[in-house]
């Protein structure tokens, strides 16, 4: 009996360690990472780049990781060893929307070079953000990409105004900047055409809390043909430290009556782009999406 108790406290321990070294803990310096179940699905090392304005990561290989059949409920991301926060996977599939961090699966809208951070938000009937803080944002990782050199800033969208000409007649305009190391091309509403430019977003709209009620334009849209497909036509080159002004006509909008509302516009870039057309002959196609919102008032 003397012999089989330590036998068995080494067999425990051998287990033990095996199953540690199964899990990965982050250390101070290794950047920025990601877990899933424990295990470290990508470190700082996998990353070509992170754009901040979409809070996409661009990958130096492809994200094998979200094509795995794994159990996979939550990921966590880590900067310099330190965890910031928690997301789920969500599928496309499902008829509900998560709340906070979000990794959309399958990535059917990407290239599988990219890994898509979602964050989804609402605001109450209050007036207030659930939930509050987007920690997409939090200083820590800003710092963690930043000593590795990865952290790019994207494209800055701003509402500068919106005018009602006359009735069913909106113009949005939009102010385009540039603050990143790179020359950027974007989806240009002027070349492209207004019917195949809101193929890509809805558009601009108005929430009024009071009538629960949105106001918006009616224009057709035009799909690309196949839908998937892009032409390097429709893009516009924007340089680094350079900011553009955008102008959007609207003809068909909605009466919008007087009173209080939050006004909508998301600014879309394209999405199907494979890994070796990315970078062109004078800058970089830039992906994704930025959401715009603020309070506006019709008298």
């Amino acid at each position: 009996m003397k012999t089989f108790l330590p036998l068995v406290v080494l067999v425990m321990v051998l287990i033990y360690g095996c199953s540690q070294e199964q899990e990965v803990n982050p250390r101070k310096g290794q950047g920025f990472s990601m877990l899933i179940n424990g295990k470290m699905a990508l470190t700082a090392s996998d990353i070509d780049y992170y754009d901040q304005s979409t809070h996409f990561i661009y990958l130096k290989n492809t994200n094998s990781f979200l094509t795995d059949k794994l159990v996979r409920d939550s990921f966590q991301i880590y900067a310099n060893g330190e965890k910031i926060y928690s997301g789920i996977f969500h599928s496309w599939y499902m008829s509900s929307m998560p709340l906070g961090a979000a990794i959309y699966t399958p990535v059917t809208f990407y290239e599988n070079y990219l890994i898509p951070l979602a964050y989804i938000s609402y605001t109450d009937q209050s007036g207030k953000k659930v939930p509050p803080v987007d920690p997409r944002n939090d200083s820590r990782i800003i710092n963690a990409l930043s000593s590795w050199n990865q952290l790019h800033t994207g494209l800055k969208c701003e509402i500068r105004s919106v005018k009602f000409i006359s009735t069913g007649k909106v113009t949005l305009e939009l102010q385009l900047t540039n603050n990143d190391a790179f020359n950027y091309y974007y989806l240009d509403p002027e070349k492209m055409g207004l019917g195949l430019f809101h193929y890509f977003t809805n558009g601009l709209s108005f929430w009024s809390p009071t009538l629960m009620k949105s106001f918006e334009n009616h224009l057709q849209h035009i799909q690309p043909d196949p839908w998937d497909s892009w032409q390097i036509n429709w893009l516009s080159l924007i340089r680094t430290h350079e900011k553009k002004t955008i102008w959007i006509n609207y003809t068909n909008f909605d009466p919008v009556p007087a009173g209080l509302y939050k006004l909508y516009f998301r600014f879309p870039g394209l999405s199907h782009v494979k890994k070796e057309e990315l970078v062109q002959r004078n800058g970089r196609i830039w992906l994704g999406e930025i959401d715009l919102s603020q309070d506006f008032q019709i008298r």
